[in-house]
């Protein structure tokens, strides 16, 4: 019998509804109140916003749908959470003038940050005042393992920020990356709080893929056109690379755990944009870590049916790697776009410019920490090493997510990110393989996937701490929590039937 509470099964049950109601056909309660009001709020935004960009170009536009989207937000916060996402992409495919390279940030960052924190104000303000909010319900989960561990990595943020301030670091570099740091528990409670049912991050992670998808779409054709017209490799870096192996791990979740025709089609077509958009841009990193997580989730998946069958999932998914590998070889020597592409992603390591530059700095990293080796060097600090090309080079980023933790808040930073990604591991692990088929398990899936992408890719930036997709990666781990909260009621359900 599950040690869940009286109260817990009542509630959960009633998730486990929504969620059949979801299975069913997405039903979805008609609007009410000022819902009502949708077709004036789009068409009031699609005025206020062609009016902004009139006058004060894509910087007003931007801080314009800022505010539409925060304000909304109070009336329906939940579909704040993903056009937080299509706020993010929107700035990618149009409002992205350069790389986010070298010392200097691009000048856009900043309306990109002044835009983003209205709305996460918003979504905030909206999840504390929400009559839809069950407090009971947000009690429990503040309370659950993962969100002690959440507790502890922002007492650590708030704690590294102070250091940094202390330590006499730049007070706008501080601002600037503990504003980052904070959208990971600032999303990860609010959506805790906005989540009710499994419906609720279904919805979510539809519209997401969608957001996402149609953003990948548009670099792949662009990208793929200009290489076709020039007869070269044309690459162009965006953050969207870290959404779209995201949404490519969620899709090929459905792909082989889900059997409706129209959701398995839509993912598809899913999975082959945001692929196409990685490789075009030439992100190595994105491209490996979406391979590790679907060669995991197949794992996974064949696991249910037995280890004899996970062994040999095993050993298809370690051939396909190397036949991949072996194949792309072949291309290393052959002139024309596929060569380009080929020597991008087949390397060397030690003849790679770029992976001996993050050495490198992660060799400065280390060494920092040594010094300080509890709270690293706070907020706010810099690198400096020797690259390759660019010579000695002075950032106060890292291009290593766990380097990233290691030099802003030292080993206990370390510490209290490692427990919160593990005790999520386990929360997205428990009871999987013996849940019932249907939308629950899928997107079970698909966010164990989105977990796997997440801690692969931080190996080459802090994907869950920059400001670019930190709230991203909150709300998905929320709905992490969710899910296997509704997963246990399930098989509590089960417990009790004769």
């Amino acid at each position: 019998m599950s040690s869940l509470t009286a109260m817990e099964v009542i509630t959960t049950r009633r998730d486990m509804s929504a969620s059949r109601a979801s299975d069913a056909g997405h039903e979805v309660a008609p609007p009410s109140g000022l819902q009502l009001l949708r077709p004036v709020y789009w068409i009031a935004g699609g005025v206020i916003g062609g009016v902004a960009f009139h006058f004060g170009e894509i910087e007003a536009l931007t801080i314009s749908l800022a505010l539409l989207i925060a304000f909304w937000a109070f009336v329906e916060p939940r579909a704040a959470l993903w056009k937080a996402t299509a706020f993010m992409i929107f700035l990618f495919v149009f409002f992205q003038r350069e790389a986010p390279l070298g010392e200097e940030l691009p000048e856009e960052f900043f309306f990109w940050g002044a835009g983003l924190a209205l709305i996460t104000a918003g979504i905030c303000g909206a999840a504390l005042f929400s009559s839809t909010t069950s407090w009971t319900l947000v009690r429990k989960r503040m309370t659950s393992w993962p969100s002690l561990a959440m507790w502890a990595m922002l007492i650590v943020i708030v704690g590294a920020a102070a250091n940094g301030l202390f330590l006499g670091n730049q007070p706008f570099a501080v601002a600037r990356q503990l504003f980052g740091c904070l959208l990971l528990p600032l999303y990860y409670f609010a959506a805790l709080a906005l989540f009710r049912s499994p419906q609720d991050v279904d919805r979510w992670l539809a519209a997401v893929k969608w957001v996402v998808g149609l953003g990948a779409l548009w670099y792949a054709q662009k990208l793929s056109f200009a290489s076709l017209a020039l007869g070269a490799y044309f690459r162009e870096q965006s953050p969207i690379t870290t959404y779209a192996g995201a949404v490519g791990a969620i899709g090929f979740a459905i792909l082989i755990d889900y059997r409706k025709p129209w959701r398995w089609l839509q993912a598809l077509a899913q999975v082959v944009a945001c692929a196409l958009a990685i490789v075009m841009m030439g992100n190595r990193a994105a491209l490996a870590s979406l391979m590790v997580a679907a060669g995991l989730l197949v794992i996974v998946c064949v696991r249910r049916r037995g280890w004899l069958a996970m062994t040999l999932a095993t050993v298809v998914v370690a051939s396909a790697i190397a036949g991949g590998f072996y194949y792309g070889n072949r291309f290393l020597e052959s002139r024309g776009l596929g060569g380009d592409i080929a020597r991008r992603f087949i390397i060397k390591v030690s003849e790679d410019r770029s992976f001996q530059g993050r050495m490198a700095q992660m060799d400065a990293v280390v060494s920092t920490v040594g010094r300080r080796p509890v709270l690293g060097a706070g907020m706010g600090s810099e690198t400096k090493f020797l690259a390759p090309v660019e010579g000695r080079v002075r950032v106060t980023s890292v291009d290593n997510g766990w380097g990233y933790v290691m030099l802003k808040m030292g080993l206990l930073g370390l510490a209290a990110f490692i427990c919160l990604t593990a005790l999520l591991l386990r929360e997205s692990l428990r009871g999987l393989l013996h849940s019932a088929a249907g939308t629950l398990r899928a997107n079970s899936m698909a966010l164990l996937g989105l977990l796997v992408f997440g801690l692969v890719v931080s190996w080459s930036g802090p994907a869950f701490l920059h400001f670019t997709s930190a709230g991203f990666f909150g709300t998905a781990l929320a709905a992490i929590l969710v899910l296997s909260e509704s997963r246990r009621a399930a098989a509590s359900e089960g417990d009790q039937c004769p």
